[in-house]
Formats: C-alpha cells, structure tokens, sequence
C-alpha cells in the first residue's frame, strides 16, 4: 500500500533534520488521533461548531502532508451537516476518515520510531 503522507515533503520543509522531522511527527500524531476523535464525535451529534474548529485545527497539518483526501473528506461532513445528512451517510464518512486517520497514524509512528 502506497504512503498517504508525502513524506519528502516533509523532509524538505524541515531541511532534513532528523530531529525536527521527528518532533513534527510526534505532534501530528496527537493532531491526527484528535481530529479522527473529534470527527467521529462531532458529525454524529452533529455540532457544526465544534466540528468546523476540529476541521480548521486539522487542515494546515493535512495540507503540509500532502494529504488532500482529509481535507477532502472534511469538507464532505461539512456538507453533510449542512444538508442534514441520513446517519448512514454521516457513519460513511466517520468510517472514511477512521481508515485514512488510521493509515496515516500508522506512517506517523513508523517514522517516529524509524530515528
């Protein structure tokens, strides 16, 4: 299976230092584990506030990660709220960003304990 974190992107951003690389991957993993807590907590009780302020804290680090399928994603919920979605609907897409989190996570970690 293919990265979903564009992973030279990252090494570019933060000059190939090992270290900052490491600490940029730590913080996303605590980003990334809130927001697939968030998501899933906010869409299915739908709360377009705090849905919105866990999607604008997330979008900045997706966008910096190459990852445009959260972002994606995201947007998608917005719509689902705003449409006033059937549950099914909104379970599809707490299930798509669980497994793109969940991947992404995975990268995350492997990079952390790769250094």
């Amino acid at each position: 299976m293919a990265n979903l974190v564009d992973f030279s992107s990252l090494n570019d951003m933060l000059y190939g230092d090992e270290q900052y690389i490491k600490e940029f991957a730590q913080a996303a993993i605590i980003s990334f584990s809130e927001f697939k807590d968030n998501y899933k907590q906010y869409l299915k009780i739908k709360d377009e506030e705090k849905f919105r302020r866990a999607g604008h804290k997330i979008k900045p680090v997706a966008q910096m990660l190459g990852l445009q399928q959260i972002v994606d994603e995201y947007e998608h919920g917005k719509t689902l709220l705003l449409e006033e979605s059937s549950d099914v609907e909104i379970q599809e897409s707490i299930s798509k960003i669980e497994n793109i989190c969940s991947q992404v996570l995975s990268e995350l970690q492997s990079l952390t304990s790769d250094q």
